[in-house]
């Protein structure tokens, strides 16, 4: 049965081919066109409708914004009387009521106006004129007048007071200069003012108050049997995207509802209001469209049905035609362009015809010129090759590398500049000596270990290797060596590419940070042993003590045991010096004054100046810019230093303490009389030293000298006139971030 009905649609002419997929088409599209067009003027009304709904919603938004300027202009302006102001600043309550109660009446008959109150700081009603019995109380509730007060600035919006929801304008009273109070003007927003609207408009509107989360109760309406449309349930419990809008909701087929909110001077909800507009004329003219398009489109199909018959006898003549042009087109038979049809279907293709003849005809055209221009192509490519070499080798001279080509023979064929610029070598020296490479570059000796490059031509692999080169000036550098063999087409070496990469620096490197880690270790061992030692000498020293405390002094063995406490009490301070010397410690960086650090450490040894009767010098730079830095380990590092330098000079001298800011660094200056040091004794300045006469308030001289360090600083001592020495301190006001250091916080000066 298919294969009948197959061979009778294979054996009908090609009219009825074209006719019968027309005539179903033409149904089809009939019915498709009516039907989109029905939609599309339903949608493009409800889209209308929803501009109209939201288009009344930015008007009603529009009055009360209106409202709340005419409440902030009225408001402002009793702001300003003179009576107002000193009646207010006065608490005059009854000279108030008698001055603005005629005020009030009119404003009241004319405008309409529903609220005329005073307030007194801190929040608190003065007089409602009207409703003049209920005034005294706090009304800390109001927001728009407890930030009226704080402020100082006038504003406006709609907030819930003790008569209800009102639009109120607030506007802060000011006398001889000072906040005497608030004065406040307010419209209702109630059933008379939506009337009014409703009159003008034609459109029933009603306001539920917000009493709580999701709890809205009815304020006022113009209507009566009035449903609450709530649009909550098409996005689940979201509150976002106000308004809301609705079409022909649930039990109102007539209507259109839009339910928008209302927001007070804060922009919180305060109240929703429900917009209704009657959609039963707009219901007729879509029924009777509807009718009209059914009507139409019966009539289209007929009319497609005649015009598919006709298209198809007419376009059936014309194939046959272009059928035998493009034979003859194929057979290369034609040369002349096919006739110019209308611009349809049957035209397009015939354009398509006479296209496909043109570039035929081109393509024969550009055959005979490309034999003709093919040798200057090739010049063309040569000179692009050229060009790219030459683009290649300037890339070679300049890479900071050193690039070269070995020949089987030992031939230097190529070397960049670099090689020159590192090495000291000519190049000319280079290629000219067959065994330069062998013996200035590679090191061979003709030992079988020594002949790693040959190999690479043995075996034909890549080659790596770190090598020592020595420069014509004799020194020793470091190079990766990687050598990579090219090859012809039977797997034979022709020769040695490779490339040479200078690592002395990073070598260097290694072996600091090696340096680094042993001197870390060392003072890991040290920290150790001094704590392993601690506790014996501790041993020691108690029994010492104990033993001298029970000799007599007639004892003549009382002086040994004497001397045994003191050299213990020597070593105890040596240890607590290491200690506090290689103990590790962790900066805690905040902004630093050291303005502020030098005081306080002049503050604190005040003590010890006063009884070393010396006369202190201070000059501290107000310009001087806070530091990043461990605020209490440099404090202990400068009273360290300036303890040092008390104890170190003689009586009634003089000690000179300056800062001042130089190159972006803070310098400090420590200047005073030291007697008695030698040069040995200013170069081993922070050596550890127990001599007796300082104390043991200097014990962590060299421990100061480590926290200037590990700041980024440096401390010189320098040798003045007149016995006098002088610490140079100078520290960055950045502090350098360690190599692959974190992030480090930076709190605020201390």
């Amino acid at each position: 049965m298919i294969s009948q009905m197959t061979n009778w649609i294979l054996r009908m002419s090609l009219k009825w081919k074209l006719l019968v997929p027309f005539l179903i088409l033409s149904f089809i599209g009939t019915t498709v066109l009516v039907y989109i067009g029905l939609r599309s003027q339903e949608k493009l009304i409800k889209n209308e409708e929803l501009k109209e709904l939201g288009r009344v919603y930015q008007i009603f938004l529009t009055v009360i914004e209106h409202r709340e300027a005419q409440a902030l202009s009225l408001a402002t302006m009793v702001a300003v009387n003179p009576i107002a102001e000193a009646a207010l600043a006065l608490r005059d309550q009854e000279g108030l009521y008698r001055s603005f109660l005629p005020l009030y009446e009119e404003l009241r008959k004319n405008f309409g106006i529903g609220q005329f109150h005073f307030h007194i700081p801190p929040a608190k009603s003065f007089l409602r004129l009207h409703m003049r019995e209920e005034s005294g109380e706090m009304i800390s509730y109001r927001r728009e007048v407890i930030e009226a007060m704080k402020t100082g600035k006038a504003l406006s919006g709609l907030e819930w007071g003790l008569t209800g929801l009102g639009i109120r304008g607030v506007a802060p009273v000011y006398y001889a200069g000072v906040l005497a109070g608030t004065v406040e003007i307010g419209f209702p927003f109630d059933a008379p003012f939506l009337e009014r609207l409703k009159g003008q408009w034609q459109t029933d509107l009603t306001v539920y108050e917000k009493r709580g989360e999701d709890n809205y109760i009815l304020l006022a309406t113009t209507v009566k049997g009035h449903g609450f449309y709530d649009p909550f349930p098409l996005n689940g419990d979201s509150r976002e995207g106000w308004p809301r809008m609705l079409i022909s909701p649930v039990g109102a087929p007539d209507k259109s509802v839009l339910l928008g909110s209302v927001r007070d001077y804060y922009g919180e909800t305060v109240a929703l209001v429900q917009i209704e507009v009657d959609r039963s004329a707009i219901m007729r003219r879509l029924e009777k469209t509807r009718n009209l398009m059914f009507l139409v489109g019966g009539v289209g199909i007929i009319l497609s049905f005649a015009l598919t018959w006709l298209v198809a006898h007419l376009f059936v003549r014309p194939i046959i035609e272009i059928v035998h042009d493009a034979e003859e087109i194929a057979r290369g038979r034609r040369e002349k362009r096919l006739k110019i049809r209308p611009v349809d279907e049957m035209g397009m293709l015939t354009i398509s015809l006479n296209t496909m003849l043109d570039s035929l005809q081109a393509r024969r055209r550009e055959i005979a010129n490309y034999a003709r221009t093919l040798e200057r192509k090739v010049e063309e490519r040569t000179a692009d090759l050229v060009s790219s070499e030459e683009k290649y080798r300037t890339l070679v001279e300049n890479i900071p590398l050193i690039v070269y080509r070995l020949l089987d023979d030992g031939t230097t064929e190529f070397l960049n500049p670099y090689f020159t610029e590192k090495l000291g070598y000519t190049i000319e020296e280079a290629v000219g000596d067959k065994q330069f490479w062998w013996e200035k570059i590679c090191g061979y000796t003709g030992e079988s270990e020594d002949d790693t490059v040959r190999r690479c031509w043995k075996d034909g692999k890549e080659l790596q290797v770190e090598r020592v080169v020595k420069s014509r000036k004799g020194e020793d550098l470091i190079f990766i060596d990687h050598a990579t063999p090219a090859k012809d087409e039977h797997g034979r070496v022709k020769w040695v590419d490779g490339t040479m990469v200078d690592i002395t620096e990073l070598k260097h490197l290694q072996e600091r940070t090696l340096q680094t880690e042993e001197i870390r270790v060392l003072g890991e061992i040290s920290a150790r042993f001094a704590h392993e030692i601690r506790n014996p000498l501790a041993i020691a020293g108690g029994f010492a003590r104990r033993l001298c405390n029970a000799m007599s002094p007639d004892d003549p063995h009382l002086k040994f045991a004497q001397i045994i406490v003191e050299e213990v009490a020597r070593l105890e301070d040596i240890l607590q010096i290491i200690l506090s010397s290689i103990e590790p410690f962790t900066l805690t960086i905040t902004r630093v004054d050291l303005n502020r650090i030098l005081q306080t450490c002049l503050e604190e040894v005040d003590e010890s100046i006063q009884l070393r009767q010396l006369h202190v010098e201070a000059t501290f730079d107000p310009a001087l810019d806070p530091i990043e830095g461990d605020s209490d380990l440099l404090r202990r590092a400068f009273e360290c230093l300036v303890k040092h330098a008390i104890v170190s000079s003689p009586r009634s001298e003089s000690l000179v303490v300056t800062t001042e800011r130089r190159n972006g660094t803070c310098l400090v200056k420590i200047s005073h009389r030291a007697e008695g040091l030698g040069d040995e004794d200013l170069e081993q300045f922070f050596f550890p030293r127990i001599t007796g006469k300082t104390g043991s308030d200097i014990k962590d001289l060299p421990l100061a000298k480590i926290i200037i360090h590990r700041h980024g600083g440096k401390v010189t001592v320098q040798r003045e006139i007149e016995g006098r020495i002088l610490l140079r301190i100078e520290l960055p006001v950045v502090l350098p971030k360690p190599r692959g250091g974190t992030g480090r916080r930076v709190g605020p000066a201390a």
